[in-house]
């Protein structure tokens, strides 16, 4: 017998009982339903992590970190971490950094601190997570939706990310922000406040306890423009991007001081002396404190002029005694975690794909009670141990093949259907890296299938077995 014999027969006999065949096939394409789509989101949610870095230039960045013990995959960009622990970045450092072998630019990152970020006139609060970085460098490739990138001069201007759009209710139409003022609550201590805009207040002579809890908890409202709207997909975690000069602003602190001791104070002090009090007016004066004057910058990024040199650079940066943290490093770690997922749902679909297998050995076996005549007449023309077993293991096979192939046909169709969901709700969805799901590569299409198939035969094989050691001359005389 040739394939095509086997493949006409094999469809003739499940087509027999059609109630029992299309139940185990549905059994199968449950099961291989799951992980097709399990497998789906596991490899659009790394896609879509591999495009966005591509799209940042991410593959090409290093970020310098104060202490080599400490270097989070989590964040490419990093933080301030422990002003204590490490070594100092400063400009002393990026002009050193810039000469190590592949370094094409380099920009200082600073993290200004302020606590929340709102529209001006809207009560509505974000959490503000503010970066500064040099505009002149190329070493960021931001991707710009809507307005332009910073420039030098910009110097109470700001970019906002597609989270901050969908926070603020501007998902279908984030280009009605461009243009608008955001506020950065900026938190300061009495009489104090960034070296930007007015003036702390004054604190009055008579200025009691309540009055310095009061500015203590108000904090200061800085506006900035939006000139700016990326779209950093995952990447984006509320992060809006300033001038890194106006960052140092913002981050220099003005305070009101007083230049002697205030007259309670000096009273105090003079009777517990047993000195004569004579009281006099004092003085207010402006005192600036620089953070990045006393701690420098939070990182520095470094764009390598080829990838393959992301390696050689980061080791040259440890050398120096400071951390270095890769795109690479992150989206290692992002797969190991993705494969213990990917672990966790193969198991769980395996489990279905196990209970299909036993109902194709049921069916099977119960195709050879049924056709123990029709075999007995087979082995009496001629036909072969081998020639029973390889129908019956065809038979079994052809069950897993259409389970298999339902099971695609029903993934294009839900796939079809998230991507009419995708792109109704994707703006509300933030920065989920779904775009892709319902794409499916030919590899795990072809593996599907073949893999299906071949579970229909060795779930088959014993039944097959067993039909071809059946006796020809009992089989005849079965009733």
């Amino acid at each position: 017998m040739g394939f095509f014999d086997y493949f006409r027969v094999a469809l003739k006999n499940l087509i027999r009982q059609k109630t029992r065949t299309f139940l185990t096939i549905i059994a199968i394409t449950v099961g291989s339903l799951s992980l097709i789509l399990m497998a789906s989101i596991i490899i659009s949610i790394r896609q879509s992590l591999v495009d966005q870095f591509q799209q940042l230039g991410a593959f090409s960045l290093v970020t310098v970190v104060k202490d080599p013990n400490a270097i989070s995959n989590n964040a490419l960009i990093g933080s301030n971490g422990d002003p204590s622990e490490g070594k100092r970045i400063d400009d002393t450092t990026l002009a050193t950094l810039r000469l190590i072998p592949h370094v094409a630019e380099a920009t200082p990152i600073l993290t200004p601190y302020a606590k929340t970020i709102r529209l001006e006139g809207q009560n509505k609060k974000n959490w503000a997570n503010l970066t500064g970085f040099d505009p002149a460098s190329d070493v960021f490739n931001l991707p710009v939706t809507f307005g332009r990138k910073l420039t030098s001069d910009d110097m109470d201007k700001i970019m906002v990310g597609s989270q901050f759009v969908q926070d603020m209710g501007f998902g279908g139409h984030p280009k009605d922000l461009l243009g608008q003022r955001v506020l950065l609550n900026i938190q300061t201590g009495p009489g104090s406040g960034p070296d930007w805009g007015a003036l702390p207040q004054q604190p009055p002579l008579n200025a009691d306890k309540s009055w310095y809890e009061a500015q203590g908890n108000a904090g200061i409202d800085i506006p900035a423009e939006i000139v700016g709207i990326m779209n950093n997909g995952t990447l984006d975690n509320g992060q809006s991007y300033i001038n890194i000069a106006w960052a140092r602003k913002l981050m220099t602190r003005v305070s009101w001081q007083w230049d002697q001791q205030k007259p309670e104070d000096q009273q105090s002090s003079n009777q517990k002396l047993g000195q004569p009090y004579t009281p006099s007016i004092p003085k207010l004066s402006l005192v600036k404190e620089d953070d990045f004057t006393r701690n420098g910058y939070a990182t520095i990024i470094l764009k390598v002029d080829d990838q393959a040199n992301i390696t050689s650079v980061a080791d040259a940066i440890k050398k120096i005694g400071y951390g270095a943290n890769t795109a690479k490093a992150m989206l290692d770690q992002i797969n190991r975690i993705l494969t213990m997922v990917g672990i966790v749902l193969a198991l769980i679909g395996g489990i279905s794909l196990f209970v299909a297998s036993i109902g194709i050995i049921n069916t099977m076996i119960m195709a050879t009670f049924e056709r123990v005549r029709e075999i007995g007449v087979m082995r009496a023309c001629g036909a072969t141990r081998g020639t029973i077993r390889k129908l019956f293991t065809f038979e079994a096979g052809l069950l897993g093949f259409w389970g298999g192939v339902l099971a695609l046909i029903t993934s294009v169709g839900l796939g079809q259907v998230a991507h009419l969901i995708v792109n109704k709700t994707h703006a509300s969805l933030g920065n989920i890296p779904i775009e892709k799901i319902g794409n499916f590569p030919w590899w795990l299409i072809v593996g599907v299938i073949v893999f299906t198939s071949l579970l229909g035969m060795v779930a088959g094989l014993y039944p097959a077995i067993r039909a071809s050691r059946m006796d020809p001359v009992e089989a005849l005389r079965y009733e």
